[in-house]
């Protein structure tokens, strides 16, 4: 990766990390969304509810005044079991409603006068259509809390802390299933006596209900900026995959150029080894060739029971030819000579200058009889070919087959002798050692 790519990534880190924090800071002091019924302002959206559809005698009247939504109640608590009264807030007309799962918090601003207890019931009245009908106010799901009313009336309350009313669950038979408290879809928010109460009169007065939140919510939020940290993860793992990619094909081009360059000096050494093992006029592997000739077959060993055998080939008089023809003639001599065994041996066997116009054939696991025969055969050939200036060239040789435990040298020692006799018994014939 460039220094510029990597400067560039540097601060879109650093840019990314200060709008994270901004986001933070901005999410915990600000972005709040608030929903807001004022008592004076939206009076219309109140109306009174009391007991006396049910069989009780409680009666709720509405009045504005003080810049507030009042309710007064007369309130019998001897004609009903549950008396009650309450102002009803109309959010929506079902089965539309507010989603109010998006707020935190509801907080009220109300004033309570009581014969009784300092007490509010308040119910978030939810629509759902699995059970909730328009024919029946009663099916809305009541999702209920009873709070004490201070002496400012300033009451905050986490909307987490409301709960379905379980009468209400019990009288409208509701599956277990659908019990749980949700407040995605409320038309409408109760504000009513408490619970346990006395006959007399009571008084709420209603100035603002708010309903708080943030835009966006905390987990919202924070999983946004993990999001967006991923998103830059996943670019810089893009970026460093594709500069290491470029450097692993500028480090693949210099290895192939590196693999090219001793490509060279290895044949170059090959070459030079090939010299090292080679006897220049005729071609065929000198002493040193055959030391690694012989190290090749056996792998550094030469064993015990190992089959070998060998034919030492002596030219017939060639120092004559030399003296006669001149060294050129006699050089060619060596090499027509070196072409026409290698010709006959297999490719197993190995053909050897052992020294001026003597020659060895190395052949792995041939038994006596078979290297004889190819001695004899080697010698009917020299005998047979044509020769420069019409001369006749023959050669005797000498075969020996190793035997188990004979050491490489003492082989060759008997190979040597089989030809020392073939020249003594008048040269151009196969003695066996």
């Amino acid at each position: 990766m460039t220094n510029r790519a990597l400067n560039i990534l540097r601060i879109a880190m650093l840019s990314l990390m200060l709008l994270s924090i901004c986001l933070l800071l901005w999410q915990h002091f600000g972005m709040t969304r608030v929903l807001r019924i004022d008592g004076q302002q939206d009076s219309k959206l109140f109306s009174p509810i009391d007991d006396r559809s049910l069989g009780g005698k409680s009666i709720a009247q509405l009045e504005q005044a003080n810049q507030a939504t009042i309710v007064k109640c007369a309130l019998d608590a001897t004609a009903y079991q549950w008396p009650f009264c309450e102002a009803s807030l109309r959010l929506a007309a079902p089965p539309a409603g507010v989603d109010l799962s998006e707020f935190d918090t509801m907080a009220l601003d109300v004033r309570l006068v009581s014969p009784g207890n300092k007490k509010l019931r308040i119910y978030l009245r939810n629509y759902e259509p699995e059970f909730s009908n328009l024919t029946d106010p009663l099916s809305l799901k009541v999702n209920e809390l009873e709070v004490v009313v201070p002496d400012d009336g300033k009451i905050v309350i986490p909307l987490r802390f409301f709960r379905v009313a379980t009468w209400w669950v019990d009288e409208k038979n509701i599956p277990f299933l659908l019990t749980d408290m949700k407040l995605n879809n409320v038309p409408q928010v109760e504000i009513a006596t408490p619970g346990q109460v006395v006959s007399g009169n009571y008084q709420i007065e209603i100035r603002s209900i708010e309903f708080r939140g943030k835009w966006i919510s905390l987990i919202n939020l924070l999983l946004g900026i993990v999001i967006a940290w991923m998103l830059f993860g996943f670019i810089w793992l893009l970026l460093e995959l594709l500069a290491y990619r470029e450097r692993f094909h500028l480090k693949r081009a210099q290895m192939s150029e590196l693999e090219q360059i001793n490509r060279v000096l290895e044949i170059q050494a090959q070459v030079l080894s090939n010299k090292a093992q080679i006897d220049p006029l005729t071609g065929v592997l000198n002493r040193e060739g055959l030391r690694d000739f012989l190290l090749l077959q056996w792998h550094d060993d030469l064993p015990s029971e190992a089959g070998l055998s060998v034919v030492f080939v002596d030219l017939d008089f060639f120092k004559r030819i030399n003296d006669q023809y001149g060294h050129a003639v006699g050089d060619e001599v060596l090499k027509q000579f070196a072409l026409l065994v290698g010709r006959e041996i297999r490719h197993a066997d190995a053909l050897v200058r052992w020294g001026g116009e003597e020659f060895l054939v190395v052949s792995p696991g041939l038994p006596q009889l078979a290297a004889s025969a190819l001695a004899e055969k080697i010698r009917a050939i020299v005998e047979a070919a044509s020769w420069p200036e019409g001369m006749r060239v023959t050669c005797s040789c000498g075969v020996a087959t190793r035997v188990p435990g004979e050491q490489f040298s003492a082989l060759i020692e008997r190979a040597d002798q089989a030809l020392y006799r073939a020249k003594g018994g008048g040269r151009n014939r196969v003695e066996l050692g």
